[in-house]
């Protein structure tokens, strides 16, 4: 089993290769690897002609935007990853803060959104306003908009950047140290914890492979197998297993169609692997829209219920369980043992250690290089000693394997220091009002619960019932407030509650 150092040796092996790489569309066309490798040979020069810059990406599944991925990191180019999914203004915002050169994205509308709001970022007010109202020209389908210059004509190629390239004093990417010449450039991915603001984190080719290679020593995908795309390729999770470990072994990657193809992708493309989240593998479960070819579940992100466990095995799919994080580009613990899935055995090289208030720390050549502060003093903030204390915590048994218990962040500190832990407050809680659509915040230092997508006519009744969950609680633990929000809580794309969005929205 190979493993590569950088996307150039993994392209490379692609040459000449008649194996289906992607299988994409309502007809499934196929993209050999052979295909591929010439398609990001094309598109890698074409980066090389606009000249040095740094590239904000909006992912989708479409072949032509992970050609780009690949290609502009061969060219050198350090690229951020942004999720379709997020809102207009929440893509705007992290253009703000990365202020790339150059946007690639296939909806032509976004990009030239995203194109002039980088823009405006290194203008004066004043500039801003001049050129607020003047139209944008149209682009390629799929291309880049270089911000040195005004759009390309849609007939036309991008233009040649060269020496006007745009240069950003002190902020974005420009914060990042200077590659050396030939060097691959690097991904930034968000992290999408659910105690604190997102973090840049700052991940590269090699430590990508290193991942594939480690998840393949652990659970070995090939020839004859079919992975199905349906992850946010902007999450580590997605980019590794769903995309790039199939891509480097032998199997085929179909490329989910949608939001509105959730349902019959499964019976589209009849996958033999599904990588998916916990929410998405129990909504395909529960509706019967697994296909009879699937043979493995590898569920990331959070643990699956024990019964949804069942329920798969019953069906004749292996569950798999991982656990990883964005800074370790993806999973560093694996099941093992099909009878014991939630016996999660440490990855090749990942050194995992249990530290004395059972925080897990582990090092790994898949860590990150460091965290990305956009601020005007910040920069790369690497990892001290090559070690990454991950907030979570967990026990090791005597074999070795790792059984995850919590989050060092799930646990509210109440003002005369004592302690909630949220996941078992919440469960509980879930169970007594009928609803997983919560989420246990301090406001003004107390406990607070908010509901999500409630009508505010069932107040009372939800009132009563905190009253008696409160009775079964020491004084400082009670609930002293409900907040009720009519729409469902704030998510992030793994399905996590973005606790810190309810708290700053309700101070």
């Amino acid at each position: 089993m190979r493993r590569y150092r950088n996307f150039l040796e993994l392209v490379r092996s692609f040459e000449g290769d008649s194996s289906p790489a992607f299988i994409f569309g309502d007809d499934k066309k196929c993209l050999t690897r052979g295909q591929l490798a010439e398609e990001i040979y094309r598109e890698e020069a074409s980066i090389r002609a606009l000249g040095p810059g740094n590239e904000f990406i909006v992912t989708d599944h479409t072949p032509g935007t992970i050609i780009r991925i690949i290609a502009a990191v061969m060219a050198g180019c350090d690229i951020v990853l942004a999720d379709e999914g997020m809102t207009d203004e929440n893509l705007m915002e992290l253009v703000r803060l990365a202020r790339p050169d150059r946007i690639f994205a296939t909806d032509e509308e976004l990009r030239d959104l995203l194109t002039r709001t980088a823009r405006d970022a290194d203008r004066s007010p004043a500039e801003a306003a001049d050129t607020e109202s003047e139209p944008a020209e149209e682009t390629a389908e799929g291309a880049a908009t270089s911000l040195s210059e005004a759009p390309a004509k849609a007939e036309a190629p991008v233009k040649a950047a060269g020496t006007d390239a745009l240069v950003h004093a002190s902020a974005g990417l420009y914060q990042l140290p200077i590659s050396e010449p030939g060097e691959e450039g690097r991904l930034i991915f968000f992290t999408s914890g659910t105690t604190a603001r997102s973090r840049a984190v700052v991940l590269t080719s090699r430590s990508f492979l290193a991942s594939s290679w480690s998840g393949q020593s652990m659970l070995p995908c090939g020839p004859g197998d079919i992975i199905l795309c349906l992850l946010p390729l902007s999450h580590v999770f997605g980019f590794v297993c769903s995309l790039l470990w199939g891509l480097t072994y032998g199997a085929a990657v179909a490329l989910g169609r949608g939001a509105r193809h959730m349902l019959d992708d499964c019976v589209h493309f009849k996958p033999t692997i599904l990588p998916a989240v916990p929410s998405v593998a129990q909504f395909l479960m529960m509706r019967g829209a697994l296909n009879s070819e699937l043979r493995v579940v590898l569920v990331g992100a959070a643990p699956l219920h024990e019964s949804s466990v069942r329920m798969m095995r019953q069906m004749g799919i292996r569950v798999y369980l991982g656990y990883g994080l964005t800074e370790t580009s993806s999973g560093i613990a694996i099941t093992q043992d099909l009878d014991n899935p939630f016996d999660l055995y440490p990855c090749p090289e990942a050194d995992i250690r249990i530290e004395p208030d059972g925080e897990i720390s582990v090092s790994t050549p898949c860590l990150m290089e460091g965290y990305l502060d956009f601020g005007p003093d910040g920069g790369l903030k690497p990892v001290e000693n090559g070690r990454f204390y991950t907030g979570d915590l967990a026990l090791m048994d005597r074999q070795g394997a790792l059984h995850l218990t919590g989050r060092k962040k799930d646990i509210l500190v109440l003002p005369d220091g004592g302690k909630i832990f949220c996941p078992e407050y919440e469960a509980e809680l879930a169970d007594l009002l009928g609803t997983s659509d919560l989420a246990l915040i301090l406001k003004n230092n107390r406990p607070v619960l908010a509901i999500g997508g409630t009508p505010q006519a069932a107040a009372n009744r939800l009132f009563a019932l905190i009253e008696s969950f409160n009775r079964t609680k020491p004084l400082a633990g009670h609930i002293t407030d409900i907040l009720i929000m009519e729409t469902p809580l704030p998510r992030t794309a793994t399905g996590k509650i973005k606790h810190w969005e309810i708290t700053d929205a309700r101070r």
